[in-house]
């Protein structure tokens, strides 16, 4: 049975819009995905499997599963996707691992309409829009770098976004698209945002940042403006020179960094490298780790 896309597409969008709106959630600022999963009462645990994307079920609660050994962006969609299942009543859902979402097969319904309300709840047009306004960028024509920029903002992957832009929003063309995911890849896009080589996970975090903490795990890097100030335990300056700062997470927890004499601040939450546990616990320290 052929699916009728046009309007599954519109029915999740719709209904991502809905729940952001539910929260009182700005259509321009990104979301955490599993902060938003708690607010909505499912439960957001990570568990070390390596063969899977993710999982929805309902045992006596609602529950979102997620490997722990992803990419933090594509963990972010995955979260979304399977929160999608929740909330359109999909019932208990596996997804296995996929090499790419670049150009997927749907033979359900089910998966088709996941995918569209996770695109939608973390790249909604109003939000995607204004992360390449605010910084002067046109998507048909800024650099890679730019666009990487603009998906750490959002939380998602630099493909992630490309493929977005492309096919539900419109935003870029299929040559445009093709041009941007042939030309670099993640590490190298990394490597020249830093001017060094980068093997670690990279947030940049400028001053357009807003909406969300900062979220990392232990070892990545979070590139910031030059002359902030770096308040908690949880990260450590690698370099501050007149041009930025560049700080490393090195433990568990929550701290802040801001701007002085402005009204930039943001939070940081650290976890641990490929967490296992409960999502409302991963920023928490251990008892060794206090000082």
């Amino acid at each position: 049975m052929k699916l009728d896309r046009q309007r599954l597409a519109r029915t999740a969008t719709a209904k991502a819009l809905q729940i952001r709106k539910r929260i009182g959630s700005q259509l321009w600022e990104p979301i955490c995905v599993y902060d938003l999963a708690d607010r909505l009462g499912v439960d957001v645990r990570f568990i070390d499997i390596a063969s899977m994307e993710g999982a929805y079920c309902f045992a006596g609660h609602p529950t979102i599963i997620i490997s722990s050994l992803r990419p933090p962006g594509r963990q972010c969609f995955t979260g979304a996707h399977e929160l999608g299942h929740h909330v359109f009543g999909h019932g208990d859902q596996y997804d296995q691992l996929v090499d790419t979402r670049s150009e997927p097969t749907y033979s359900d319904h089910r998966e088709f309409t996941a995918d569209c309300f996770a695109g939608a709840l973390l790249m909604p047009k109003v939000a995607v829009d204004r992360g390449f306004a605010v910084r002067s960028l046109k998507p048909q024509t800024c650099r890679p770098e730019d666009i990487y920029v603009v998906a750490s903002w959002l939380g998602v992957g630099y493909t992630t976004l490309i493929h977005h832009m492309r096919q539900a929003l419109g935003t870029l063309s299929v040559q445009r698209a093709d041009q941007l995911l042939l030309r670099v890849s993640a590490q190298s896009l990394r490597s020249r945002l830093l001017g060094q080589d980068c093997p670690e996970h990279l947030v940049i975090a400028d001053l357009h940042w807003s909406g969300r903490a900062i979220d990392v795990q232990i070892s990545d890097l979070i590139l910031l403006p030059h002359n902030v100030t770096v308040e908690g335990k949880c990260t450590a300056v690698v370099e501050q020179t007149a041009a930025r700062t560049l700080l490393r997470a090195t433990q568990p927890g929550i701290g802040r960094v801001r701007l002085p004499g402005t009204d930039w601040a943001a939070f940081v939450r650290v976890t641990r490298k490929d967490y296992v546990g409960r999502g409302k616990y991963r920023f928490e320290e251990e008892v060794g780790d206090v000082g």
